[in-house]
């Protein structure tokens, strides 16, 4: 990876008509707006650039290159002064005036570039009002946590994804238990005879086939946050989803995929497989199942890249990072708090307290 420094006069900047300050997305009206003179500026919301590319012929061409990153010089146009930031960043802020412009190069520093975008509907308040709601709430928590996750460092992002379509053709075998019973003679602990129904199972070989199209498996595609967290603000409503324009990321951060095509279907082919079999499970079992193989052909892969919206902060609790995450789309929410450890000391005391006033008042009856 080379770097480079060079100035940078291709910062994308949108001037108002009105007064020539800076228009920015707004989340509310799903337009640009000037926060000066209050101008508002439709965006084109065209869908005829979002199409399926083919997997197998991009997966052919093999990974990404290696990207040369270059140190670039911004020369604000509010304040005059002069700060740095690289090419692979897609929008930059002015580190003296807090001025921000975007970065439409940083998209092609990368083989494959979004061709669309869900933008952002909730906007900087109601994601505030609901980490706010979050963060009081639960005893367990510890009672600083709302002083040191502050609400101010929750950010409004663009992040890569990857979707993926393929269809599946499976052909499965294994056993199917059925559950039936015997009356089974014993005898017990006072010599007595006694019956009792014993369940037993009948294995019984079955196969099959199980054919399934799986459409737009999403897969993240910055190392940000893991796959997992990604999913926990699930779904995303990509039918609403528009062709990339730089003019949605005006007033927001965003960001470069680095985990590539190739990595991220494999993560998506793994969701598929786990998906099948348990399909595959239930065509199998009867009360229960054993011995499933399962032998899956994949055809017609495709894929997107797209960025879709998330409000995330990030905080550190005694050495240790959590994120809270709301879908800038739908305003699902996720997170996870630290404990706090002397609550739990208290509790499991209060627990013991109890017990052993239950044990005393059960003795002295």
């Amino acid at each position: 990876m080379e770097t480079t420094t060079t100035s940078s006069s291709s910062l994308l900047l949108f001037p108002c008509p009105g007064c020539n300050s800076q228009l920015y997305f707004s989340a509310k009206s799903q337009q640009l707006v000037c926060e000066h003179c209050g101008t508002k500026v439709d965006i084109d919301k065209a869908t005829d650039r979002i199409q399926e590319n083919n997997l197998r012929q991009q997966l052919a061409v093999g990974g990404d290159a290696s990207v040369t990153v270059e140190q670039l010089v911004y020369k604000c146009t509010r304040c005059g002064s002069e700060s740095a930031f690289t090419n692979e960043l897609p929008t930059f802020t002015c580190s003296f005036c807090n001025f921000e412009a975007v970065n439409p190069v940083a998209y092609k520093t990368r083989i494959i570039q979004p061709s669309g975008m869900v933008p952002f509907k909730i906007d900087k308040q109601q994601s505030v009002d609901t980490f706010k709601t979050w963060i009081g709430k639960g005893w367990w928590a510890p009672n600083d946590l709302q002083a040191i996750a502050r609400h101010d460092a929750l950010h409004g992002i663009y992040l890569p994804f990857w979707t993926y379509d393929a269809q599946t053709n499976s052909a499965w075998s294994g056993y199917g238990g059925r559950y039936y019973y015997e009356t089974e003679s014993y005898t017990d602990s006072n010599g007595n005879r006694q019956t009792r129904q014993v369940q037993r199972t009948e294995w019984i070989y079955r196969s099959g086939t199980y054919d399934h199209f799986f459409d737009d498996i999403l897969i993240g595609g910055a190392t940000e946050l893991t796959q997992s967290e990604y999913e926990s603000v699930f779904p995303y409503q990509l039918q609403e989803l528009v062709n990339f324009d730089a003019q949605y990321l005006s007033g927001w951060q965003a960001d470069v995929y680095d985990i590539a095509v190739n990595d991220g279907y494999v993560k998506a082919e793994q969701i598929m497989r786990d998906s099948i079999h348990a399909a595959c499970v239930e065509r199998c079992r009867i009360d229960t199942y054993r011995g499933l193989e399962v032998n899956t052909d994949y055809s017609n892969q495709t894929y997107k890249h797209i960025l879709l919206p998330i409000w995330l902060c990030t905080y550190a609790y005694k050495g240790k990072t959590y994120h809270f995450l709301v879908n800038g789309q739908t305003g699902k929410i996720h997170g996870k708090k630290p404990v706090s450890a002397w609550k739990v000391t208290l509790a499991v005391l209060a627990a013991l307290l109890i017990i052993i006033a239950i044990i005393v008042l059960a003795n002295g009856q």
